[in-house]
């Protein structure tokens, strides 16, 4: 047999299959890079790195890209000469063994591949009937017997004895199932023989694809043989060119030398990239260490905002519990008390008091000069100086009436009046229960502890946060009434969409009971405890 031959691939050139655009490709491995703290120290300042100059890269590049082209085409001339050297031979005694000799290696390795796809399909068969044979042992260890035939005379058998025998129940079904796996025995050795078929049909292929091969065999060994011939011509015709055969292999030398010097340069230009990454990495981990530096920093001097502010916080709390329970409502209530017996009393039982005690803190004048003189009342007294007859008396008409206005509060007395949890009077005959309601509601606040009752402070900023509620709301669809008020359309005063005047008095004060009746002292007054 033939000794099996491999077809080698062509021989190439090493800068053939090379591509070279003069550019830089990032560092793809810095995810994987260490961490920054095992490169620098933080907690230190860090010296500075420049960034690499792509410029003064590219050209570097560049110049090693010109040597690289230099060489190239130096090359290439070297070796259009060995084709042109070996070329000129064609016509001669040995290029037609040269083409006879590649000529017989193609068609050698084309048989050789053919061989090869034979045999594969030789494996194939090989395995299918080992799988067969497997098949068949199996099926034939299964069953007794081995035709189809000596299972019927068995069953046959078996029927015989049933009927001729008296035998107990048990022992009848025992028959009857041993008769039962007889016949499904039956289809095991049916398969028993198709394997069989199958096995044989198998050995015959495996037979017919064996002398396929030893005639492909016989027919590689007369290619090779004839090979043979050929090479020993094409020695004998080589011994007798030895100057060409001498300038050639000064060509092959100087090609070699210039694949040499390719490879240097293209060394270098690899060189001269991984020394700029590298330079690139550095300048990166820099960055890295400033921007991680810059983080622990301001960590750093926010944690020191926060302690400042936790401080602040901390001190304004404790001045904060240094200061009266609800010492602003309590001079709410007063503020408001005293505008009220001011502004609408005024002679009242402790309005009035109030104002006696400011007459009496005046002091009179003594010792001067003018404090006898009075003036004079022209209606009583005598004239002490007149001239002509004087003027005539003007006829006034009589004053009317002056008429009681309606009573009325700022919107900021509403507001405040919200603070503190109570109602504002809405007639002048409520304001003086309002101003006991008041003075009660301070000695309520005076014994209530600290942190007991929402203060004005947090109902304010509750109110402004309603407020804003409200007004980011407004562009929301009204009601399908068309007007704020109830599921039915009627206005509510109890509504949430219903907003008092004042933009504090909307949550602090009950709005349902204004317009209303007012109630009475003691309900007020109890109403005002509850609160």
């Amino acid at each position: 047999m033939a000794e099996e031959e491999t077809k080698t691939p062509p021989a190439t050139n090493g800068d053939a299959a090379t591509k070279d655009n003069g550019s830089t490709k990032p560092n793809n491995n810095r995810k994987q890079q260490k961490p920054i703290e095992e490169l620098y120290d933080l907690s230190k300042p860090i010296p500075k790195v420049e960034k690499p100059n792509k410029s003064e890269l590219d050209a570097k590049v560049d110049a090693l890209t010109a040597d690289f082209e230099k060489l190239k085409t130096a090359k290439n001339k070297v070796q259009e000469k060995i084709e042109a050297a070996m070329g000129a031979g064609k016509n001669t005694e040995i290029g037609k063994a040269k083409d006879a000799m590649a000529a017989l290696k193609t068609k050698k390795n084309k048989m050789i591949e053919e061989k090869r796809v034979i045999r594969a399909k030789l494996d194939a068969l090989k395995s299918q009937g080992d799988k067969l044979q497997k098949d068949k042992k199996d099926a034939k260890s299964s069953v007794k017997f081995s035709s189809v035939e000596e299972i019927d005379k068995e069953i046959a058998k078996l029927q015989r004895l049933q009927e001729t025998t008296s035998m107990s129940l048990n022992e009848e079904k025992k028959l009857i199932k041993e008769m039962d796996a007889l016949k499904a025995s039956k289809d095991k050795i049916k398969d028993v023989a198709d394997k069989e078929v199958g096995l044989a049909d198998v050995k015959q292929q495996r037979t017919l694809i064996s002398d396929m091969i030893k005639a492909k065999d016989k027919e590689i060994d007369a290619i090779t043989k004839e090979m043979d011939e050929i090479g020993s011509k094409i020695k004998a015709f080589a011994e007798k060119e030895t100057d060409k055969k001498s300038s050639l292999d000064g060509l092959f030398k100087e090609r070699d030398k210039l694949r040499k010097d390719i490879s240097a340069v293209l060394k270098e230009k690899d060189a001269v990239r991984d020394e700029f990454r590298k330079k690139q990495d550095v300048w990166w981990d820099y960055q890295r260490a400033v921007k991680a530096q810059k983080k622990i920093q301001y960590e750093e001097e926010r944690k020191k905002r926060d302690e400042e502010k936790a401080a602040y916080l901390k001190k304004l709390e404790e001045e904060e519990l240094k200061k009266i329970p609800y010492e602003e409502e309590q001079g709410l209530c007063d503020y408001l008390a005293d505008y009220l017996e001011r502004t609408y009393l005024g002679s009242g039982v402790e309005g009035g008091e109030k104002v006696t005690a400011k007459k009496e803190d005046i002091v009179e004048v003594k010792d001067d000069p003018f404090s006898g003189l009075k003036p004079v009342n022209k209606k009583s007294e005598e004239e002490y100086f007149g001239k002509g007859k004087g003027k005539k008396k003007r006829q006034r008409a009589p004053k009317k009436a002056e008429t009681a206005g309606p009573f009325t509060l700022n919107v900021d007395t509403f507001e405040q009046f919200g603070l503190i949890g109570m109602n504002p009077p809405t007639s002048l005959d409520q304001v003086e229960s309002t101003v006991k309601e008041l003075r009660e509601k301070k000695e309520w606040y005076k014994q209530q502890p600290r942190g007991s009752v929402p203060t004005a402070k947090e109902i304010r900023k509750q109110n402004e946060k309603n407020a804003a509620k409200l007004r980011q709301g407004s562009a929301a669809p009204a009601t399908p009434s068309g007007s704020k008020g109830d599921a039915s359309g009627k206005f509510s005063l109890s509504n949430d969409d219903f907003v008092p005047l004042g933009k504090g008095a909307s949550t602090a004060v009950d709005s349902s009971s204004w317009g209303q009746k007012p109630t009475s002292d003691g309900a007020a007054a109890a109403a005002a405890d509850e609160s």
